[in-house]
């Protein structure tokens, strides 16, 4: 069955026959530059003459030699932040050397500085002479336009999908070149890529569901750029044994835009860095997804995972100061984020309910169908990537923001009346709201047909497992009860001896079918901490809610005697309070409907 529709036809179901994809037109090469300078240069009174400079002298009416050569191959102009680029080659000692300098820096000073690269022009005659050289062949350069931001945005009032070239719809777009950190040129043909799809990934849903994931991206990136919403980042973790395929349903995921390796180029990355140095990866990324691999070599705790976490679907990156102490320019974002491992994120992050609507994880699926297709798929993809995104692309601006709004929209609400009954329904509606339209979309590109009913089960699924780990209430009341059983030692309980070692954390009464836990604050804050939450006002509500919180009138805490007068040095030591209180100190009262202890206690 096809993917759902809002308001738009089925699919019929007919496959285009493979040989339609090679009509398709092909990404354009960029223009490779050759790794060794051009051909001589005359620049009157200049001549670059194999690899020396020569000047022409009127006196012996001839050209003469300078120092060893030094030219402009290539300039380029950033049509984001407007830098210009110099790439420079000059002869050092025994071969050519290629390196690239800003525009400010041709000038005597900065470029006396590359002698310690071989450059020839330690005397300040030669630096005089190749800078007199290099400023008149400058101006036989047009600059090349180039971009390091991927996905989408708006230039010259024309949405434009920034991809290995700019993708738009105008007849006379701007031209530019990706020069960014990621190999997203395409490899290989359309032709062969939807061959592979159609033969490893078609009809496997959770293979169909890990590449709309991918495409996903293109439609976070989309809202966010032309006012359709503010959208987070989608957060998608893949947990599970090694074998399962993990890393190949993630290989596949981003094989849309770019190279899929894990290579310091490729769309694949690892754990094995710093936060900052992680969140830079995605710094002016608007629709060209991206995985972070085998969590397992993650080093942060859970307070940092956490912030990573937040910090990658907000959309920015942190704060920061310069060496002149003055506040960075903050990156933004918009994607789709993809991590896989063996173990779960979700058991590590702080127990914020925030984090739970931001994250998606899925565990326990066989990625693939078996090895042989595992490995069929990764050999293929290895050799065909990049096409389908700037497909989608232009699919997308033919669509324009009123329509992709409209089918984010009626998805949404078709999540809302098959998700099950939660606070947070909505929002979580919305972000599988993402996946389905992008897999909507790709139908409409490719005349594929995906199984789209199976994808929507293996979303809802997830909500359901989901859902009661989101929760942070019954949650927090189960591990409260797990806690007092594992150090009920340390609580008074009647009939029970107390060491007089042992600290005292409170107090347990219990009766046959109930029990009255009195656990002192310093001590709640422990069980926080121990299961890594961080908000105390939501437990407390949520407790309240549940109406397992025994309180005072207009408090959150019930006094009760635990210490006796015997007890005033522990007293002291525990709460930091001198005496002996007759009224008791106050306590959090978590009440259980039945005996926590039956079968423990004599």
């Amino acid at each position: 069955m096809a993917v759902k529709k809002v308001k738009r036809p089925v699919l019929s179901g007919e496959k285009k026959q493979l040989n339609e994809f090679a009509m398709m037109k092909p990404a354009s090469e960029s223009h490779v530059i050759s790794s060794e300078p051009s051909e001589d240069i005359t620049i009157f009174p200049y001549k670059i003459q194999g690899n020396d400079l020569l000047v022409w002298d009127d006196k012996r009416n001839e050209y003469i030699h300078v120092c060893k050569a030094a030219k402009i191959k290539q300039i380029t102009r950033n049509i984001e932040n407007k830098d210009i680029t110099i790439e420079l080659a000059f002869w050092a000692y025994d071969k050519w050397e290629v390196i690239e300098i800003n525009r400010g820096e041709l000038n005597k000073r900065d470029l006396k500085k590359l002698a310690s690269k071989g450059m020839d022009i330690i005397q300040d005659s030669h630096a005089t002479y190749v800078l007199s050289f290099l400023s008149k062949q400058e101006k036989e350069f047009t600059p090349m336009n180039v971009h390091t931001g991927l996905g989408w945005e708006l230039l010259n009032g024309e949405m434009m999908y920034k991809h290995h070239h700019l993708i738009g719809n105008s007849r006379k777009p701007v031209q530019s070149t990706y020069a960014g950190e990621f190999n997203i040129q395409p490899k290989g043909s359309i032709n062969d890529y939807m061959n592979l799809f159609l033969k490893e990934v078609k009809g496997y849903a959770p293979l169909e569901f890990m590449f709309c994931v991918g495409l996903s991206a293109l439609i976070v990136g989309f809202a966010n750029r032309f006012g359709i919403a503010d959208i987070d980042t989608l957060l998608v973790h893949l947990a599970g044994r090694a074998t399962t395929g993990k890393t190949t349903a993630a290989m596949l995921a981003v094989s849309v835009a770019g190279y899929p390796g894990v290579n310091g180029k490729g769309l694949i990355q690892t754990y094995n860095g710093t936060k900052n140095a992680m969140s830079r990866l995605i710094e002016g990324n608007y629709g060209v997804p991206i995985v972070f691999d085998e969590f397992s070599m993650n080093q942060m705790d859970a307070h940092s995972l956490s912030s990573f976490q937040y910090e990658l679907a907000q959309n920015r990156g942190r704060l920061r100061l310069n060496k002149e102490s003055e506040l960075k320019q903050v990156g933004t974002w918009g994607t789709t984020v993809i991590s896989t491992g063996e173990n779960s994120i979700i058991h590590k992050l702080n127990q914020n309910e925030g984090l739970r609507v931001r994250l998606f994880e899925f565990s326990g699926i066989n990625w693939t169908r078996s090895a042989e297709n595992a490995e069929r798929l990764k050999e293929g993809l290895i050799h065909h990537y990049g096409h389908v995104a700037p497909m989608i692309a232009k699919k997308m601006i033919e669509y324009g923001p009123e329509k992709i709004s409209e089918m984010l929209k009626g998805n949404k609400e078709y999540f809302k009346t098959i998700l099950p009954e939660s606070r947070l329904l909505d929002r979580i509606a919305g972000k599988f709201s993402l996946i389905l339209t992008a897999a909507e979309i790709f139908e409409e590109t490719f005349g594929i047909e995906l199984c789209g009913d199976k994808i929507v089960e293996m979303l809802v699924e997830q909500e359901k497992s989901s859902i009661n780990e989101r929760e942070p209430g019954p949650k927090f009341y189960q591990q409260i009860k797990q806690f007092i059983i594992q150090y009920r030692k340390n609580f008074k309980i009647p009939n029970q001896p107390v060491s007089n070692y042992q600290e005292i954390w409170g107090r347990i009464e219990v009766s046959e079918d109930r029990t009255l836990c009195f656990i002192l604050p310093q001590i709640f804050q422990r069980i926080m901490q121990e299961y890594n939450y961080t908000d105390q006002r939501t437990l407390i509500d949520e407790l309240k809610k549940m109406g397992v919180l025994q309180h005072d009138k207009d408090k959150n805490q019930k006094r009760k005697v635990i210490f006796s007068k015997d007890e005033v040095q522990l007293r002291e030591k525990m709460l930091g309070k001198s005496g002996y209180s007759d009224k008791g100190d106050y306590t959090y009262c978590i009440v259980y409907e039945e005996n926590i202890f039956k079968g423990l206690l004599d």
